[in-house]
């Protein structure tokens, strides 16, 4: 993470951007950095019909709205602006000068798009510098943390980067890391009575070595960190969101193989940020 450079947020002027606000400022204090907070006029965003005609929206009223949950939060260290064009566009020529990227997973204007559809992927898809953090409306910043951050690891080299953000944000909140890997298991194995152990499924040895291996270097680079892992024989979204109702921030890479490999913008990526009780955090290779 690139010190002095500002926690990049979107916010729309709904609930769930507030929301979005209050994670990326709790960041943004925990990385010593500043705040940059942006409304972007999506000029080209068709309303509906039935929408009643209102003034001019100049972004006054949003930024009112962000300025009075920071006056709140006490933070005091941002910078909020309007800017014009399409969100994804904007947000992504801003990240580039930023050390990470927040957004709302749902809100009522265009950065809705952001996680729920084509906008969705062409973010994830294109933010490979900076980590993209997307914050459920169901996140509760005043309800106690698990200190608990979760990685989903498959082994590959572009998984690297998604493990050094994740350990270095748990030495720094002194919270658990917990290592999670989805194994691809056939549909048939052979009988259990033959397995040399009945008691212990054939993958599962694997599973751990490719754990274990992946999670001892690391753990040897910060010693501080406690460290467990689990290895499931299920669907990756499954697996994670499962592991996300207890934990402060799931971390996946933007691009691996096997369980992982549609992360980048495929249904996995989708279906995790749609069912994730915590924040996801994508980490591109870079």
């Amino acid at each position: 993470m690139s010190a002095g450079l500002p926690v990049l947020v979107g916010i729309d002027g709904s609930l769930d951007g507030l929301i979005a606000l209050g994670w990326a400022a709790s960041y943004a204090t925990l990385r010593r950095a500043p705040l940059h907070a942006v409304y972007v006029l999506d000029e080209q965003r068709q309303l509906p019909a039935s929408t009643p005609p209102t003034g001019p929206d100049d972004g006054s009223e949003v930024l009112a709205d962000a300025l009075e949950e920071l006056e709140r939060l006490r933070f005091t260290a941002a910078s909020l602006e309007v800017r014009h064009g399409h969100p994804t566009k904007v947000l992504l020529e801003l990240s580039e000068r930023a050390q990470a990227l927040v957004v709302g997973r749902r809100g009522m204007g265009g950065f809705a798009e952001l996680v729920l559809g084509s906008t969705s992927q062409a973010c994830t898809a294109l933010s490979t510098d900076v980590p993209l953090i997307v914050v459920p409306d169901t996140w509760d910043p005043t309800a106690p943390p698990h200190r608990r951050i979760v990685v989903g690891i498959d082994g590959s080299v572009e998984g690297q980067d998604a493990l050094r953000f994740a350990f270095e944000l748990a030495d720094a909140t002194n919270a658990e890391l917990l290592g999670v890997h989805a194994a691809a298991v056939r549909e048939s194995y052979p009988d259990p009575n033959v397995w040399v152990d009945p008691s212990r499924q054939p993958w599962a040895g694997a599973a751990d070595q490719l754990l274990a291996q992946t999670l001892d270097d690391w753990n040897a680079k910060y010693p501080e960190v406690s460290v467990d892992q689990r290895a499931v024989a299920d669907h990756p979204v499954r697996v994670l969101a499962n592991e996300s109702e207890f934990a402060d921030l799931m971390v996946v890479g933007g691009l691996g193989h096997t369980s992982f490999s549609e992360l980048r913008l495929g249904s996995v990526a989708r279906g995790l940020l749609h069912h994730s009780h915590c924040p996801v955090a994508v980490i591109h290779h870079t």
